[in-house]
C-alpha cells in the first residue's frame, strides 16, 4: 500500500495529462461526483468494450490514476499545484514567444530598409564618373524605369481583370461569425498587467501578498512575477527599482474589475492595465445575427454610469420577416460565456444608479448652503 501511495504521489508530481479534462469534473468537485464520472467513463473506456483500441485500455487505466489520486486531498494537493507550475511555464513560454516575434519583425523591417538603401550608397558622384560610366548609369536607369513601367501595366491590368471577376461573380454568403465556446478565450486575455515601485510597504510585497490583494476581484488562476528593474520614469531624475506582476483571472469580467478598481484601491500601484490590450468578445444570438460584447458595456435604458465600472448587453432588433421573426423594436439580449450573468449587470446598474442619485444630492445640498452665505 506504501508503494502505491509513493507511485502516485510521484504520478501526481511528473504527470501532463490534465485529470480533471480527463474525467470530465470541475477543479472543485467532490469526492462523490468524482466517483460517478469515474463509473460513466470507465464503462465507455473498458477494454471488454473496446477490444481492438490500445488507446481505450491506455485511457481506462489513467482514468484509474486520476480517481485515485484526485479523491485523495494529499495526493490532489500535489497534484494541483504541480498543474499551475505547468500552466505558469506554459503562459511564460507564451509571452516569450510574443517578444521574439517583435524582435524578429523589427530585424526583417531593417534587413528591407538597408537593401533599398544599399544601391544609392554605392553610386559615385557624377563628376568622379567618366563618359563611359555615365553612359552605363544612364542605360541602367532607363532599364529599371521600363521595367517599373510594365510592372504598373501589368499590376493595372490584373486589378481590372479582378474587378471584372468580382463584379461577374454571384454574391457569396460570408460565414456567420461562431460565438465562443466556454473557457476557450485565451489566458493572456484574461491577464492583468500590475506594475509598483519597490518602495516603503512595497519592498516587501511578494506573490502571496499580490494574491490576497486582487483576489477580491475573482478567482484568480495564477500569478507571476517578473523580474525587478531599475528603470528611469518619466518625471525622475535617477533610477527606481519597478517590479511587474502578471495576474491570470479565471473569468474576464473579473479581470475587467481588477483594471478598473486595483489602482483606486491600492494607491502604492503605478499602474494596472490588461496584459494584451483590451479584448473584445463577439457572439451570435440565436438569429444568427452578429452581436458584439465588449467589457465596457452600458444599457440603453439605465441611468448614465461611468465607462469604467461598467458592463454592457448587446441589444439588437431582429430585421428578419416570415414565421418565427422577432417583432421589430423588441431588445434582445446576446451574452458571450465570459461576461457577467444577466442579473449581476442589473445589480451593478442598480448601485450605480444609486450612487449617482446621492452625488446628485450632495452637489445640491453644497449650492444651497453655498447660496445661504
Amino acid at each position: 500500500m506504501g508503494d502505491t501511495n509513493t507511485d502516485l504521489q510521484e504520478l501526481a508530481r511528473s504527470t501532463n495529462e490534465d485529470y480533471y479534462e480527463l474525467l470530465g469534473v470541475p477543479f472543485d468537485a467532490e469526492e462523490a461526483v468524482i466517483k460517478r464520472a469515474y463509473r460513466k467513463a470507465s464503462i465507455r473506456y473498458h477494454p471488454d468494450k473496446n477490444p481492438d483500441s490500445k488507446d481505450a485500455a491506455d485511457k481506462f487505466i489513467a482514468l484509474g490514476w486520476a480517481r485515485d489520486i484526485l479523491i485523495d486531498s494529499k495526493l490532489k494537493a500535489e497534484y494541483d499545484r504541480a498543474r499551475t507550475r505547468r500552466r505558469e511555464k506554459a503562459f511564460q513560454e507564451q509571452l516569450l514567444s510574443g517578444n521574439r516575434r517583435k524582435m524578429k519583425e523589427e530585424l526583417e523591417r531593417r534587413e528591407r530598409e538597408s537593401a533599398d538603401f544599399g544601391p544609392s550608397l554605392k553610386r559615385k558622384r557624377a563628376a568622379d564618373m567618366g563618359e563611359a560610366e555615365r553612359r552605363e548609369q544612364e542605360i541602367q536607369r532607363l532599364a529599371e524605369d521600363g521595367k517599373r513601367r510594365r510592372k504598373e501595366a501589368q499590376d493595372r491590368k490584373d486589378k481590372a481583370r479582378k474587378e471584372e471577376e468580382v463584379a461577374t461573380a454571384e454574391p457569396v454568403k460570408s460565414p456567420q461569425p461562431q460565438a465562443p465556446k466556454p473557457g476557450q478565450s485565451a489566458e493572456l486575455d484574461r491577464t492583468i498587467k500590475i506594475r509598483f515601485h519597490r518602495e516603503g510597504d512595497s519592498t516587501t510585497w511578494h506573490k502571496e501578498t499580490v494574491r490576497n490583494m486582487f483576489e477580491k476581484y475573482g478567482k484568480i488562476d495564477s500569478i507571476i512575477m517578473g523580474k525587478d528593474k531599475k528603470l528611469k520614469l518619466e518625471g525622475e531624475k535617477h533610477r527606481k527599482l519597478v517590479a511587474m506582476v502578471f495576474v491570470v483571472y479565471g473569468r474576464l469580467d473579473h479581470a475587467h474589475a481588477a483594471v478598473s478598481d486595483a489602482k483606486a484601491d491600492y494607491p502604492a500601484l503605478d499602474s494596472v492595465a490588461w496584459a494584451n490590450g483590451e479584448p473584445d468578445l463577439t457572439s451570435t444570438n440565436a438569429n444568427g445575427a452578429s452581436t458584439s460584447t465588449s467589457v465596457h458595456p452600458a444599457a440603453p435604458s439605465a441611468p448614465a454610469t461611468p465607462a469604467a465600472k461598467s458592463f454592457r448587453a448587446s441589444f439588437g432588433s431582429s430585421l428578419g420577416a416570415g414565421a418565427g421573426a422577432t417583432p421589430l423594436g423588441t431588445p434582445k439580449f446576446s451574452f458571450s460565456p465570459k461576461t457577467p450573468s444577466l442579473e449581476e449587470v442589473t445589480m451593478m446598474r442598480l448601485k450605480n444608479a444609486e450612487k449617482k442619485r446621492l452625488e446628485e444630492q450632495i452637489r445640491k445640498r453644497e449650492a444651497a448652503e453655498a447660496a445661504q452665505e
